[in-house]
């Protein structure tokens, strides 16, 4: 059985949540840099948007770890104070919609309109940046997966509550990561289709939604809360996939309608 302690783990001295969400920054953008060059968009314009939009993703990850403590506060039947804010992480959840909503709206500000086609290229370039989060959670010891007595298993040494454990358990972090490449290559495909401009975004989330609702089964850290059965993730995920298949149907009924 593959063994990995997570506790000890650095890469260059530095942390391998750190280390890899670097890199997973510089992959994104020199990916998002070359789709522009490719489908003759203004580099510095627009490398610009995408780079000053980190800082909604900064700010919608950290938002959404707060609403996680209230989420786990409810969850456990627990006082909510101020502590319950205080001490939360970050929610990829967050980041991702931080990103979104700071992206369409530099782009209105700066263009007096949406280009949903560079919106497009944004969003094939997420994925990729989540495949190397995600062997980042996996390295730095977070987003663990359940104790398994599977052959599918790795043995996890990661720090829960304070205390290190070690167990068997699923490698959720490396699926993700895998299912992230599958849908990177999937996107990047899709954005060659002239009758999908303006639609990745919509395809993009409920994808990830689905995909999200099923490995959170599979996940073994409850940082996040369980309420009633449901995740913190899987709440958020659900209310993204019917916003997305609603606004899909409406798209199409208007694109029916000037038919």
């Amino acid at each position: 059985m593959l063994e990995y302690d997570a506790v000890t783990a650095r890469i260059f001295e530095i942390s391998p949540y750190t280390f890899f969400a670097v890199i997973g920054i510089v992959f994104a953008t020199s990916s998002f840099i070359l789709l522009l060059l490719k489908h003759g968009y203004s580099i510095p314009k627009y490398t610009k948007i995408f780079l000053l939009s980190g800082l909604g993703l900064l700010i919608g990850a950290r938002f959404f770890g707060v609403l996680t403590g209230l989420y786990v506060a409810l969850a456990s039947n627990t006082p909510v104070t101020i502590y319950t804010f205080l001490n939360t992480g970050i929610v990829f959840y967050g980041g991702l919609i931080g990103f979104l909503v700071s992206f369409l709206l530099i782009c209105k500000k700066w263009n007096k309109k949406i280009e949903y086609r560079i919106v497009d290229i944004a969003v094939v370039c997420i994925p990729l940046f989540h495949f190397w989060g995600r062997l980042g959670c996996f390295f730095g010891g977070c987003c663990f997966g359940i104790e398994t007595q599977s052959a599918f298993s790795i043995l996890y040494t990661t720090a829960i509550n304070g205390y290190i454990n070690t167990a068997s358990r699923i490698p959720v972090q490396l699926i993700e990561a895998i299912l992230n490449l599958v849908i990177f290559a999937g996107l990047f495909k899709l954005l060659s289709m002239a009758k999908l401009k303006g639609q990745l975004m919509k395809i993009y989330l409920a994808i990830y939604a689905i995909m999200r609702i099923v490995l959170e089964f599979f996940r073994g850290d409850l940082a996040r809360g369980v309420w009633y059965g449901v995740s913190f993730s899987q709440a958020v995920s659900a209310v993204i996939l019917m916003v997305s298949l609603v606004s899909t149907l409406l798209f199409n009924k208007k694109e029916k309608a000037y038919v």
